[in-house]
């Protein structure tokens, strides 16, 4: 039942502290909030070892990005030549703080060795898609599982945009000579390289002046809509935000950028935010200049966390000491949340406060059944699963019993109500929450349903209620394979373990309906009980025998077990099992292991 509990759920654990930081807030939203970094790349001094540095990077962000570390001119500055003991640094670095990486970046028009430049002004378009090709095997090879998310390719298109598509940018890998693919092939075939290299590894387009719309954004959208009606790996598209102050974007125009490509099925990262400032000779901002500059961060924010295509927050550097601001822009700096002291800004405040005060966003399609994971309507007593209320406990919460022995419909800040009622909670994590329907929606036709963390409630969503909706548990807790089924020596249903024909497995599920003589919601099973809906089953499309439907004993409420015998004549090997209740079958694609 703790199904989708990804492997980015490290980053959300945190040590307590006497003041909250960026990172316990954003743990608290499922949302990565990250910084780039510098190790001793280009010959300087490693900053991870500047205390103040490292210990701003490890306990205000859970999330790191190589600055320079993974670009070319450090990664490959020979020819044949690769260099990652800046990287991996930072790597491991990431990994002592339970952080996670993005990498930046695999193709770029800019910071490029010595040698490919002049190298590319004799070489064929064949001979620098052999160079492309292989820096990225060898890059992405390097990193494969320590690098959950690849800016493939940085900054391609033009800006100013010239809208006329596809807008891209000129560079040795598009067309001067390019590697042999016209248009937006070359962006094309380096992210099917990296998904070789590493397919379990997010991949983005990123770019600036993406945020409102306009010329250069449809340019980008035409190019990964294309993208992923082709199947072409991309998982989504970074947005850099190098803002000045009172610039661009406003909510409304960022909000819909994101919701365009989310739309899509991709993801938005922040990944290079930062808000300039005029400052005087000593690098000083005026009081009021910052305090718009928080007030510009946390609009930002509020739109990310507001958005459920925008999945990470990043900005570009720990503190102002080491910006890139200042030496690029004379006249301007003081640009992120931590001062050149690595003391907090009006800045940081205001991230704090939007993550937490920022209502949580809830949607009806996110309510699905906790077996199969199938939505569109609940059932009364049925175990759901919520996705996507991005407010909760960083680290996951399990049931707890109250004083009467039931499980509590408060789990650590945690509650979610239909029609006003506390529901039984099974579990709760930021981003996902497991409850028990409350029994007295039956008969309704409908439910309403909010989620409450910390007092801070969600929009309410209405859900239409029906008698039953079978969802059988499976041993990979994702409502396929191999059913989550005992033989009758309470020994788990395997393949290593199959049971005979004639034998009776146990079957767990769940949206079976109400239980004869009522129920009360919460309290565990207490014995041997009845469904109030006719309960059915079938083994290989074959009609099974029931011994036993109905409340599994020393289970919570809501818990369905069918025990049937298996008829005689199933083949061996996993066999199909359905379980209906009134008609309403379970889903398909779950098995029983037959000798």
């Amino acid at each position: 039942m703790l199904a989708r509990l990804t492997a980015l759920s490290l980053v959300f654990a945190f040590c307590g502290s006497a003041q909250t930081t960026l990172r316990q807030a954003a743990a608290q939203r499922a949302l990565p909030i990250g910084a780039a970094a510098d190790a001793d790349e280009y010959g300087q001094a490693n900053k991870l070892n500047i205390p103040a540095y490292a210990t701003t990077l490890s306990t205000q962000f859970s999330m790191l990005e190589p600055e320079n570390a993974m670009k070319w001119d450090v990664t490959q500055p020979g020819q044949n030549t690769f260099n990652f003991e800046p990287a991996d640094k930072l790597v491991a670095f990431a990994q002592a703080n339970h952080m996670v990486v993005r990498g930046h970046n695999l193709c770029w028009h800019s910071q490029l060795p010595a040698w490919l430049g002049p190298y590319a002004q004799t070489a064929t378009p064949a001979q620098m898609s052999t160079v492309l090709q292989n820096h990225i095997n060898t890059v992405v090879g390097h990193f494969q599982g320590q690098v959950f998310a690849w800016d493939v390719v940085n900054e391609p298109f033009n800006d100013p945009a010239t809208g006329v598509l596809p807008d891209l940018r000129n560079s040795i890998w598009y067309n001067q000579p390019g590697i042999g693919q016209s248009g937006t092939g070359y962006i094309e075939q380096a992210l099917r390289w990296a998904h070789a290299a590493d397919p379990n590894a997010l991949l983005f387009i990123n770019d600036y002046n993406l945020e409102a719309p306009g010329a250069k954004f449809n340019a980008l959208y035409a190019m990964v809509k294309d993208f992923v009606s082709r199947g072409v790996p991309i998982n989504g598209v970074g947005f850099e935000m190098h803002l000045t102050l009172g610039s661009y974007p406003s909510s409304t125009g960022l909000a819909q950028n994101i919701q365009a490509l989310y739309a899509l099925g991709l993801q938005v990262h922040i990944t290079e935010m930062d808000v300039r400032l005029q400052v005087d000779s000593n690098g000083n901002a005026s009081a009021a200049d910052l305090q718009s500059q928080a007030a510009q961060y946390q609009r930002i924010m509020t739109v990310c966390l507001q958005n459920p295509g925008c999945t990470a927050f990043q900005v570009w550097g720990v503190s102002d000491g080491n910006s890139w601001i200042p030496g690029s822009f004379p006249g301007f700096g003081a640009a992120l949340p931590f001062d050149v002291n690595y003391q907090p800004k009006p800045a940081f405040n205001s991230l704090i406060s939007a993550m937490q005060t920022v209502t949580p966003t809830l949607n009806s399609a996110n309510i699905v059944n906790a077996a199969n994971y199938k939505g569109g309507s609940v059932a009364p007593g049925e175990l759901v699963t919520i996705f996507g209320a991005n407010f909760g406990p960083p680290s996951l919460a399990g049931a707890q019993l109250d004083s009467n022995g039931r499980v509590a419909s408060t789990l650590s800040g945690t509650q979610v109500l239909f029609d006003g009622t506390p529901a039984p909670l099974i579990y709760s994590l930021a981003g996902q929450v497991s409850a028990v329907v409350p029994y007295e929606v039956a008969g309704k036709t409908q439910t309403v349903v909010q989620y409450v963390y910390n007092n801070v409630q969600s929009n309410t969503v209405t859900v239409p209620v029906v008698p039953a909706v079978p969802g059988i548990f499976s041993q990979n807790s994702l409502g396929t394979g191999p059913g989550s089924m005992l033989n009758p020596d309470n020994t788990l249903n395997t393949a290593q373990n199959p049971i005979a024909a004639g034998s009776y497995v146990q079957i767990f599920a769940t949206g079976a309906g109400t239980i004869a003589g009522g129920a009360v919601d919460g309290a565990p099973a207490p014995g041997a009980g009845a469904q109030t809906l006719t309960v059915t089953a079938t083994v290989n499309g074959v009609n099974a025998p029931i011994l036993y439907a109905g409340p599994a004993p020393g289970e919570v409420n809501g818990v369905l077990q069918v025990d049937l015998t298996i008829p005689s004549g199933t083949p061996s090997g996993p066999q199909a099992v359905v379980v209906l209740v009134n008609g309403v079958a379970s889903q398909g694609g779950v098995t029983v292991a037959v000798k």
